[in-house]
């Protein structure tokens, strides 16, 4: 069956590329759960301007207000003694959580795409070494088997690094495009606030 077939080859890059594979299978592991992991936190809920025509109207009423905006507005707002000062502080607070939260986790998802074809390279070294051994082993069968062991090893690190990294590149600027995008809402729903609220001020 082709499906068989698909996997057998995949078993085979995998046993031919050497130790190296699993070290680059964890690495492919920890940068996509990291990267979808931090793609559905930026992505989730409607900290974005497509409602920001009901912003005034849930300022006014804050219970009314929906989803994750909903939320900031009601910490904005909550107490009696309310004033300017008051609500950039907590949206100093809110961006500190929010936006920090965001860009430690894209720290982790660049280091891990940094990493990926780093250790591609450390296989790429070891495939040399093995190639240089069986030149050294002279002619023969188990020369030319070694050699060619070592070839498989160094291309196939190589291919895989590159692979787990280009993927995990692009979700690391989807999230900090995201980001972007957050942090600019939250500075327009800030002032939208201080203007609602603090309109006779």
């Amino acid at each position: 069956m082709p499906v068989i077939g698909n996997l057998q080859e995949v078993v085979d890059i995998f046993t031919d590329g050497g130790t190296v594979m699993a070290a680059l299978a964890i690495v492919a592991f920890l940068l996509y759960t990291t990267a979808s992991a931090s793609l559905y936190f930026v992505l989730r809920g409607n900290l974005n301007n497509r409602q920001k025509s009901d912003w005034a109207e849930w300022i006014n009423d804050p219970e009314a207000a929906e989803g994750r905006v909903g939320e900031i507005i009601r910490y904005a707002l909550h107490g009696k003694k309310l004033s300017i000062k008051r609500v950039q502080r907590r949206f100093d607070e809110m961006r500190e959580v929010l936006i920090a939260s965001i860009d430690r986790r894209l720290i982790i998802i660049t280091t891990l795409v940094a990493a990926a074809p780093m250790t591609g390279l450390l296989g790429t070294v070891g495939g040399m070494l093995d190639m240089f051994d069986g030149l050294a082993a002279g002619g023969g069968k188990q020369s030319m088997g070694l050699i060619a062991s070592g070839m498989k090893e160094a291309l196939f690190t190589t291919l895989t690094g590159l692979v787990i990294a280009l993927p995990g590149m692009f979700m690391s600027l989807m999230v900090r495009e995201r980001r972007n995008k957050i942090d600019s809402t939250l500075a327009q729903l800030q002032s939208t606030i201080v203007t609602t609220k603090f309109r006779n001020i």
